[in-house]
């Protein structure tokens, strides 16, 4: 008879070891901006993948413009941060991947942020991604497209693959009048400047301080000569001492 007690209660016994296993994960997930700022990097990714399998709305604003006053709800201040361009300005490429796998929106600064991760093959995997998920080529975070990013520190690979996409924009101007030619010159990047002058580059426009490219060139070329003559006396200096 105690036998006959003992088999009829290992079912039970079963059911309640698995829901013991299973409880943890029916409560709610994480939140959103722990894993996204709270976490230790190295598990960041693993607490994202944990958020998403516990149901979390990847695309809840993390970010507002102002804090919360007293009696108000998230939905009376304007969200001016998403986990995705979040993850892309912190150039974490397999969380990037991940939220676009499962269906993050696009917000619009992404692009242009992911330009200018210091990483130039994380920058080329990151708007690869978000180009195929739909993404805007000329679009701009405070006025700066991806274009003038990449222009601007000299990454080849990614100014000749967003030259490449239908539609792209090369002259937009920023909001002190800059393209992205005007980066290129600017920060002396002879390949990028080559670049965009055969895609078809306007060196006629003029910033808003009224400098085109060649002015800027020839600027750049004056401080160099005034570099050279401090560093010969210098030199002259330093073979023939004073005594």
């Amino acid at each position: 008879m105690r036998y006959r007690t003992m088999k009829n209660s290992t079912p039970l016994l079963a059911a309640l070891l698995l829901f013991t296993v299973l409880a943890p994960a029916a409560g709610p997930p994480p939140k959103l901006w722990e894993a996204l700022f709270l976490t230790p990097e190295p598990q960041r990714l693993a607490k994202l993948k944990e958020f998403i399998e516990r149901g979390g709305d990847i695309n809840a604003p993390v970010q507002f413009n102002r804090m919360l006053n007293a009696g108000e709800r998230e939905s009376d201040r304007k969200p001016t941060g998403w986990a995705l361009d979040i993850v892309v300005e912190q150039a974490r490429v397999d969380m990037v991947s991940l939220l676009l796998t499962n269906g993050a929106s696009l917000h619009g600064a992404e692009l242009p942020k992911a330009a200018r991760a210091r990483n130039p093959d994380a920058a080329l995997t990151m708007i690869t991604a978000l180009l195929q998920a739909g993404a805007d080529v000329n679009s701009r975070h405070d006025s700066f497209t991806a274009l003038f990013w990449a222009s601007s520190k000299g990454d080849q690979n990614t100014v000749k693959h967003l030259l490449a996409q239908p539609g792209i924009r090369i002259d937009i101007t920023n909001i002190d009048g800059d393209t992205a030619l005007l980066a290129a010159v600017n920060h002396g990047h002879v390949e990028i400047i080559e670049i965009l002058v055969k895609a078809g580059a306007d060196v006629r426009i003029a910033n808003k301080r009224g400098e085109t490219a060649g002015a800027l060139a020839q600027t750049g070329l004056e401080k160099q000569k005034q570099q050279l003559i401090r560093q010969q006396a210098i030199i002259n200096l330093l073979q023939a001492p004073p005594k």
